[in-house]
């Protein structure tokens, strides 16, 4: 597994692609983002059409395990950071916190969203996945004023940690110009 962290327009993700395009022709790319508006519609059609026709895409940041990766030189999940957001809000409906952001149990969420990139890091490491994961890098800002904002930073940084022990490789994308800092 690789890992490629960065901040935000970091060039993180078109270097991910570039990574998964050297390893073959035949590609899937594992898009973690919810449409909500057209704007993040337009987004998306965006880095669709940057990819091309060679790649296969799966939507969805659930049950990742149990895809058939079958056949393919390179898988590219992007991102990390959708699918934590995604994963929190699911826990948090399932826990029926609503809209008081105070009052989720940060500590349960955590285990429960770690519990789903553990069983994700072991299914690539049994089938010896060719898997490129894309992330933010969050921590290196202000500390965030809201609960959420801090439980969601705590959270991803701690799977950031996960899977960055578990990857052959790390890179750091800045400014577009990504550098190993961690290489097997």
């Amino acid at each position: 597994m690789i890992l490629v962290t960065g901040g935000c327009r970091s060039g993180k993700s078109e270097f991910g692609e570039k990574l998964v395009e050297a390893m073959g022709r035949r590609r899937l790319y594992v898009a973690t983002a919810r449409i909500f508006d057209e704007e993040m519609a337009r987004r998306v059609d965006k880095h669709k059409e940057r990819r091309g026709e060679l790649w296969i895409t799966h939507e969805g940041y659930t049950d990742l395990e149990t895809l058939d990766y079958t056949g393919f030189d390179g898988i590219l999940l992007d991102s990390v950071t959708s699918m934590v957001t995604n994963l929190l809000f699911d826990f948090m409906a399932e826990q029926k916190d609503g809209e008081d952001f105070s009052k989720v149990d940060y500590s349960a969420a955590e285990a429960y969203i770690m519990d789903k990139f553990q069983s994700l890091g072991a299914d690539v490491r049994k089938k010896n996945l060719p898997y490129v994961m894309v992330t933010d890098e969050i921590g290196l800002g202000v500390v965030p004023e809201t609960p959420l904002g801090r439980g969601f930073r705590d959270i991803l940084g701690r799977v950031n940690q996960y899977l960055a022990s578990e990857a052959a490789e790390v890179y750091f994308v800045v400014s577009g110009i990504p550098m190993r800092i961690k290489a097997e």
